[in-house]
């Protein structure tokens, strides 16, 4: 019996302590759990028409600052319980790894999957060339993959795409955290470049931004957050569709012209988004090289961001652009400068329907619009403007654009933020409209706008459209609270041990969260500011359900770890 119970022991030590040493050469095949961790001792390549499938919970460790090139196809399917980790050893974490690279993989290989992986400390440090890109993934000329679920933290490169580089390239990237990834000359956590495709949806992206040129992104639902770059989203002689993300509390470094989303000769269609309380322009529109007019901006809330060092136009700035301007509410934003809202340079004539610019402040001239140049005349239509024409700054020139059937008037919005700039909360506002506002049935009657808007509702409801971003739907119905996210605000999000959760509403509430998979793994009581332990969860993105009397909230919550 005694011997028996040895032996079984002995297996039990055995695969507790199993690893598998991987050096440098060719790899295929399956990599299991039993086999864990794979301690990589080279750079290896996955070769063309072989396949690399890894297991849940699996662990490759690289000893060196190696790479993992893929000439074929990599299966990475992890769990929501049990990730795959791709990292470095402790012993060399100063330098990282390599990353994971295709490099003119060729397409006709079947499509690589990541999904629930940890992909961290890659470093692309190489002084030029390709090997100075992409930290965490690079892809050259290769855009059969999907990451999905992953988290992608603390990876960096020399010269661009710090978690992920994209060059002639167009992966899907999506339900994913993408956290602390840096350029060492530039800040861009992706950067996709060269014609590019790239679809980023549904992510949490902080630390490092999103930079595209000569290429054509879609960037939808994702929340970029507390960041410290250049511009969070920047659109570089692209095109863009950027619809439904949250744009909030990030900083510009380059000293307060980058904006939260920046277009320089490119066009763009920037819909649905809630761009708040950032320390930077909201928008910022420059062409150089000739006037692009096929940029609309419609059913935004552009709130509480601050520019700052005299940058001009706290939510939106224009040099020689002139966007279409539909049904935006911009309001409590606050410029070091001209132009607590807008501010138009060099001939900029942006065309503004249905839109409500108020609350807005500027250090020194237009708190809601400032013209720096005779050649800025934007034709207004059917707004609520705070002041009016008389309020314009000017810069000694004379506003002789078309202003037609515009108000002035308190919006009557329903609990709008206590004061301008980013140090007030324009996320957690509700910048709906109350039933006495005049904004309701105040559009221009004849326009040819979205269906619907930012809260999902039908964008005409009654006889007119009403101005700003919110259409008026009489009683506040449950639809309209299970889309709108800016009653609350959690933080610190991404967290690792737990989280605050703050709400307009006093009343008692229920807090339901839910993992990917639709289960629910945490039920309990909320009131007013509390503070909520997720310890006991797995890393990974979390829907939360805020629910009242009057319906639910939902927004997501990112624990890493």
């Amino acid at each position: 019996m005694k011997k028996l119970l040895l032996i079984i022991l002995f297996f039990c030590i055995k695969q507790v302590n199993s690893q598998t040493t991987v050096p440098g050469g060719y790899v295929y095949g399956t990599w299991t759990l039993a086999g864990s961790p794979y301690l990589i001792q080279g750079g290896i390549l996955v070769p063309n028409d072989s396949t690399l499938t890894i297991n849940p919970g699996v662990v490759v460790e690289f000893q060196g600052h190696d790479k993992l090139f893929c000439k074929g196809r990599i299966l990475a399917l992890g769990a929501v319980s049990d990730s795959i980790t791709f990292t470095i050893a402790s012993s060399s974490s100063s330098t990282g790894w390599w990353g994971i690279r295709f490099d003119s993989t060729a397409n006709t290989n079947d499509t690589s999957k990541f999904f629930y992986c940890k992909v961290q400390y890659g470093n692309a440090n190489a002084s030029s060339g390709n090997d100075a890109h992409g930290g965490g993934f690079f892809f050259n000329d290769f855009s059969k993959c999907i990451i999905s679920n992953c988290n992608i933290s603390n990876n960096n490169a020399m010269y661009g795409g710090g978690a992920i580089y994209c060059t002639s390239s167009s992966p899907i990237i999506k339900n994913s955290s993408i956290t602390n990834s840096y350029s060492y000359n530039g800040g861009e956590g992706i950067d996709c470049e060269n014609n590019s495709h790239t679809i980023i949806d549904n992510n949490f992206i902080s630390g490092g931004n999103i930079y595209f040129e000569n290429s054509s992104l879609t960037i939808t639902n994702n929340t970029i957050s507390s960041g410290n770059t250049v511009c969070s989203i920047c659109c570089w002689n692209a095109s863009s569709i950027i619809s439904n993300n949250i744009i909030e509390s990030n900083i510009c470094t380059n000293g307060g012209n980058g904006g939260a989303i920046l277009l320089n000769n490119s066009s763009s269609t920037i819909t649905y988004n809630k761009i708040c309380n950032n320390s930077s322009v909201g928008i910022s529109y420059g062409n150089q090289t000739g006037v692009v007019t096929n940029v609309t901006i419609s059913n935004n809330i552009i709130a509480n961001n601050t520019s700052v060092n005299g940058f001009g136009g706290g939510a939106i700035s224009l040099y020689n652009a002139s966007p279409t301007l539909i049904n935006n509410t911009i309001c409590y934003n606050k410029s070091s400068g001209n132009g607590g809202a807008l501010y138009c340079d060099n001939g900029s004539k942006p065309s503004i329907y249905n839109s409500i610019l108020y609350g807005n402040t500027s250090a020194l001239s237009g708190n809601q619009i400032y013209l720096n140049d005779q050649y800025s005349q934007p034709p207004i239509y059917n707004c609520n403007i705070q002041g009016g024409t008389s309020a314009f700054g000017l810069n000694g020139n004379v506003y002789v654009g078309t202003y037609s059937n515009n108000i002035d008037f308190n919006p009557s919005f329903v609990a709008p933020s206590a004061g301008s700039g980013n140090s007030f909360n324009g996320l957690i506002a509700n910048w709906s409209l109350q039933s006495n506002s005049p904004c309701i049935n105040a559009g221009n009657p004849t326009g040819s706008y979205p269906a619907t808007d930012i809260a999902g509702n039908p964008r005409v409801y009654g006889s007119i459209i009403d101005i700003g971003a919110y259409e008026y739907q009489g009683l506040v119905g449950i639809k309209q609270l299970s889309i709108e996210n800016t009653q609350i605000n959690i933080y610190p999000n991404p967290t690792s041990s737990n989280f605050t959760i703050e709400t307009i509403n006093i009343e008692k509430q229920t807090l339901q969260v839910f993992d990917v998979t639709g289960k629910m793994v945490l039920n309990q009581s909320v009131e007013g500011k509390t503070t909520i332990d997720v310890t006991s969860l797995s890393e990974g993105v979390y829907n939360l359900s805020l629910i009242n009397s009057t319906g639910v909230i939902n927004k997501k919550l990112v624990i890493v770890r």
